[in-house]
């Protein structure tokens, strides 16, 4: 009897050791590896950027006032304001925000806020040129960018604009090389809005697209 008494203690000696080890010392159930794998947030979603056109801003306090605002909403990564050019480029989180949004938080402040517009294509006309032909590029020297959030209000700025087809921004080269539709843009007109968000944009250099 005695050997048996001694074998069942040994038994509920082990389970209680067992149960102590997946509570854990604090006595909370503990979490393995692969748990915590599966809780793990989602990794945030592409940015992207929207250039909103913006009535009613009359010095920099107002564009302060709008900067602060949005960077102060969820989603949104950057804001940044021009009262020269009217706008607002904003960086965001398409998961998170939407333009709706942002025109209606600019409104709120006593601002008039709207949505850009969407240019509409235009059927070409019989005998006309093909679109590739009028597609060129050019190189614009850009001063005044300190780092890629800088390289990516540049690109978003560009990419913005109507005739543009592609804009890219190199950090360390200093120049954004932009494809755009000869009649739509000029590159004299990219560099102004470069300089217009306060950048310094040099001269721009053209040539043809194949």
């Amino acid at each position: 009897m005695t050997q048996l008494a001694l074998g069942v203690v040994g038994v509920i000696v082990l389970a209680a050791g067992a149960y102590a080890g997946l509570r854990g010392p604090l006595g909370g159930v503990q979490i393995t590896s692969s748990a915590r794998a599966e809780t793990a947030p989602a990794p945030n979603a592409s940015m992207r950027t929207v250039t909103i056109p913006v009535e009613g801003m009359s010095c920099g306090s107002c564009a302060a006032r709008i900067k602060k605002t949005l960077k102060a909403v969820d989603g949104v990564a950057s804001a940044e304001v021009s009262l020269e050019r009217r706008a607002v480029l904003v960086r965001y989180a398409p998961g998170k925000v939407a333009p709706e949004r942002i025109v209606s938080e600019i409104n709120e402040l006593g601002y008039k806020a709207t949505l850009p517009k969407k240019e509409e294509p235009k059927a070409a006309p019989a005998g006309a040129a093909t679109s590739d032909s009028r597609v060129k590029t050019t190189t614009i020297p850009v001063l005044g960018m300190a780092c890629e959030s800088c390289a990516e209000t540049v690109t978003g700025l560009l990419r913005e604009m109507p005739g543009v087809e592609e804009a890219r921004v190199n950090l360390k080269g200093k120049e954004a090389r932009v494809k755009y539709v000869e009649g739509k843009v000029t590159p004299e007109r990219l560099a102004e809005e470069i300089s217009a968000q306060g950048f310094q944009a040099g001269s721009p250099s053209t040539e043809g697209q194949k």
